[in-house]
């Protein structure tokens, strides 16, 4: 039941934030028009959806959910911490390596 309520919490905030995007984009347009601004401002959004689309939308909690849930049959809540803590930390990793290269490599990808 715990699963079901994880689930239906991410997949909630996940509507949420669909909602909240159009919103955003309805305001922009509304404040902005159709100009230089608007385009600027939707450009430089490109590259990090694009990221969010590979790394973030679903690939790894697709991937990563059901393994849970064999883990947390099979071992210890302590365990089962520790998996998910371990995890984070790489996720963690990641994100502030790829940050850093998005970072040093800014010049670059806007020209």
């Amino acid at each position: 039941m715990n699963l079901l309520r994880a689930l239906a919490t991410v997949s909630s905030m996940t509507f949420l934030s669909r909602v909240l995007g159009y919103a955003r984009d309805f305001f922009i347009a509304r404040m902005f028009g159709a100009g230089l601004a608007t385009d600027a401002f939707f450009v430089a959004f490109r590259i990090p959806n694009l990221l969010r689309r590979l790394f973030a939308e679903g690939a790894f909690s697709q991937a990563f959910v059901p393994i849970l849930s064999e883990y947390r049959n099979r071992q210890s809540p302590e365990d089962t911490r520790t998996l998910v803590d371990c995890v984070a930390t790489l996720l963690g990793l990641a994100l502030v390596v790829a940050a850093a290269l998005g970072v040093a490599a800014a010049p670059f990808i806007v020209t």
